[in-house]
């Protein structure tokens, strides 16, 4: 079955043969597992996240490897290109949303760009990622070509330790998080002619990990009031002053951090849960504008 996705090629649309409808994801078992996919990373190198990412940095600076050839060294972080929310200005089928953007990250201007991350590989083995993404060097067409963008809770603020974020930081963090994510709702609903200003909002949100959802649901809780157990998967619940719609499903996810230990199957079930959920969903989304209706 030819994959929907091959008609989009990093936000350049290719010429479909056949029609301009909207394309429909296919919702064929998925057989792929991540033990190929680590098998792949180790046996290619020119398909290892971390080396495709540095290939795409231009500030960096060369070193000599002892047999004379040159090799590529990240920037620093002063120099460093960081890594700006990658949403685009249309209705979203999926926003990924980290804690924060790590050192590697911000030096590489690429989401999830650690070589120990995992994230790259569980988007490709459970196809939330289109065929032709290879790693995070991808991330900037990722919302163009599958409906899919990348933020963080801490956007703009780099740091490899989560630990270090207390949650008197995550909660100056939260508001401005809001206003990224009501800003978008309002520049997609605008790019289909909505003007409720909600229509635009994205399918689905998955936080990358228990902690930032934890401490936004938290915010204003004290004591034996706060909650401390979060099932991965869709969540009921809304953190205070939640910007999306009660349309947009909100999903925790386990971490794709190396530095999480858990077995590959434990880290992989819910993605391939929200994979399954996802394929639900046309790319380019239709959105039934009913503000425009009435």
């Amino acid at each position: 079955m030819t994959n929907p996705f091959e008609t989009f090629q990093c936000g350049k649309a290719k010429a479909r043969k056949q029609s301009s409808a909207p394309v429909a994801v296919h919702t064929q078992p998925i057989s792929s597992q991540v033990a190929v996919s680590q098998a792949s990373a180790s046996s290619s190198p020119s398909k290892d996240p971390a080396s495709s990412s540095n290939a795409t940095l231009s500030a960096t600076k060369s070193v000599k490897r002892k047999h004379g050839s040159k090799v590529k060294q990240l920037p620093s972080l002063q120099d460093a290109p960081g890594v700006p929310e990658k949403l685009g200005d249309h209705p979203l089928r999926l926003i990924i949303v980290g804690h924060n953007p790590s050192d590697h990250a911000w030096r590489t201007g690429h989401y999830y760009s650690n070589p120990s991350n995992w994230m790259w590989r569980i988007l490709i083995a459970t196809r939330i990622a289109p065929s032709h993404v290879t790693g995070p060097q991808h991330d900037d067409c990722m919302a163009s070509d599958a409906g899919v963008g990348f933020t963080d809770v801490g956007s703009g603020i780099p740091g490899t330790i989560s630990s270090q974020f207390d949650s008197a930081t995550f909660q100056g963090w939260g508001a401005g998080f809001y206003e990224r994510l009501s800003a978008h709702m309002s520049r997609a609903s605008d790019s289909i002619g909505c003007t409720c200003g909600k229509c635009g909002a994205p399918a689905l949100v998955a936080f990358s990990g228990k902690r930032q959802w934890s401490e936004l649901i938290n915010t204003g809780r004290k004591g034996k009031n706060k909650l401390t157990k979060f099932a991965t998967g869709p969540q009921n619940m809304r953190p205070e002053g939640w910007p999306l719609p009660d349309s947009t499903e909100v999903w925790v996810m386990t971490s794709t951090s190396g530095a999480s230990p858990m077995t590959t199957e434990a880290r992989m079930a819910p993605w391939h849960e929200l994979s399954k959920q996802l394929m639900q969903l046309s790319w380019p989304r239709q959105v039934d504008c009913r503000c425009i209706k009435s």
